[in-house]
């Protein structure tokens, strides 16, 4: 069920209120058709606060509680089922019966930590995906979690055999041509690029280099020969978290020479800086390849994020945390190093995506969730495919009044035949019901009525991130789970 505490933060109401209870059921209501050859499950990740926030007006969404979400479609039907990650820093809040654990993006006091309890909270709540046979949450404060891909379960913290000690991003890549995992941790000023094979799920590339401020480094991009990172005024600042002072932190004095376009060279480690100008922030990253002497970036601008410095006694309000994000293209000349930026599309908008088979290569089609109002109540409001090729945008809102749509995943058809020859799936949320729907929408024409309404038996919070795992990595997950 749905709980309401008694704030007017926009992070705890509507599409991003609480939801109490671990759901799940079988045989869920479809309008119109689910695709037979969509077989496989929909993972995505909430953050859901299980408890009330100790301070429910500083309190901002990337700190919600971790509650993954499964939709299993196989043979035209849908299954549902959603469950805590169970994380060491919930079970201490779980047995107290309250929030100990404070803020870190608005700050705010923290309560007496039981003796041997962790002294940050992991909340596992950005990212869900399958990778080295195990269903992995991730949230960049900590190591990710892996649950069992059936039950969601949740089996403990995985550190890749040993081979990331501390955290690692959530937003990962999967290189196309190896299956390998391409990734990165930030800590403080210090970046370090991980590879992980995928036949052992063991690192077997890596490499650390110093940005020089902690920036707060969320996505990143890759192209067939460069990782790419962006140094913006956006910042991470755990020792201001540690007094109760707004962790989250917009300081433009930090960077001389504004946003730079930081690359390496994933053959040699090599790493080169590129003056973008300006002070902006990039959000998240369609895709980046490289062309006639070229590196193309495409992503989200967006003009701030965070408290600014100088105010940080009066932390900036849910209302006005994010300001209209666009999609920019960037471009480095890789024998000058010249970095120049263009708008491609006016169309405010976030969690942008590609068919991830086009990873490090030219792609023609993006997709993201549009944010053209940013309503008392919900930040997306509407679908939108960009075609690179046409420069033309086009945007669909949901049927019968649904809004909130979740970032996009892609799926390819069974043989498809060109790049937007697939479906792409959505979570929306129906504000007379209050519950969740599942879309699926035909990648190449956003404009038909969508190919399914999956009805779910409750509100999937609105969160972050999420993937897509056809039936035979999710059957082949199930299995080691079950023996391992």
């Amino acid at each position: 069920m749905s709980l309401s505490w008694p704030t007017d933060n926009k992070f705890l109401n509507g599409p991003f209120a609480p939801w109490t209870e671990e759901n799940e059921a079988y045989d869920l209501k479809v309008d119109g058709e689910i695709p037979p050859d969509l077989r496989g499950a929909l993972f995505r990740v909430s953050g859901n606060p299980r408890f009330q926030p100790r301070d429910t007006d500083r309190y901002h969404w990337w700190e919600g509680d971790g509650m993954v979400c499964g939709i299993y479609l196989r043979d035209g039907s849908a299954a549902y089922r959603t469950r805590w990650v169970e994380t060491d820093s919930m079970k201490v809040e779980v047995r107290a019966g309250e929030a100990i654990y404070s803020g870190f993006a608005n700050g705010g006091s923290q309560g007496r930590l039981p003796e041997g309890a962790p002294p940050g909270k992991n909340v596992a709540n950005t990212n869900v995906g399958i990778f080295d046979d195990r269903l992995l949450v991730y949230y960049e404060g900590g190591l990710p979690h892996a649950l069992d891909p059936e039950t969601l379960r949740t089996l403990g913290t995985h550190d890749f055999h040993g081979g990331v000690d501390v955290l690692c991003t959530a937003h990962y890549k999967i290189d196309p041509d190896s299956g390998d995992m391409l990734f990165f941790a930030a800590i403080g000023p210090t970046i370090t690029w991980y590879r992980a094979d995928v036949k052992t799920g063991r690192i077997v590339d890596s490499h650390s280099f110093d940005i020089g401020v902690p920036v707060l480094m969320h996505d990143f991009a890759v192209s067939q020969h460069y990782a790419v990172f962006f140094v913006t005024p956006a910042q991470f600042r755990l020792d201001l978290i540690a007094q109760g002072q707004p962790g989250v932190v917009w300081d433009e004095d930090s960077l001389e020479h504004g946003v730079q376009i930081v690359l390496m060279d994933r053959r040699t480690h090599e790493v080169t800086w590129h003056e973008a100008g300006g002070y902006f922030a990039n959000t998240h990253f369609f895709n980046a390849y490289e062309q006639d002497g070229e590196l193309i970036i495409d992503g989200h601008r967006i003009t701030r994020l965070g408290t600014p410095a100088d105010r940080l006694a009066a932390p900036v309000g849910s209302h006005d945390w994010f300001p209209p994000a666009l999609p920019c293209r960037w471009r480095v000349d890789l024998t000058t190093g010249r970095a120049t930026e263009e708008m491609v599309s006016g169309i405010a908008g976030e969690f942008p995506k590609i068919n991830d088979a086009c990873l490090g290569r030219q792609h023609r089609y993006g997709y993201f969730v549009t944010t053209r109002g940013l309503t008392p109540d919900t930040m997306s409001d509407g679908l939108a495919r960009h075609d690179y090729l046409l420069d033309s945008t086009t945007v669909v809102d949901g049927p019968d009044y649904l809004t909130s749509p979740s970032e996009p995943v892609f799926v390819a058809r069974e043989d498809a035949c060109s790049e937007d020859d697939g479906y792409l799936l959505s979570l929306w949320w129906n504000r007379s019901t209050d519950l969740s729907e599942l879309l699926i929408h035909d990648a190449a024409d956003l404009r038909k009525v969508p190919l399914a309404r999956v009805k779910l038996p409750s509100r999937v919070p609105f969160g972050f991130h999420g993937s897509w795992a056809d039936h035979i990595t999710l059957d082949r997950a199930v299995v080691a789970t079950a023996v391992g």
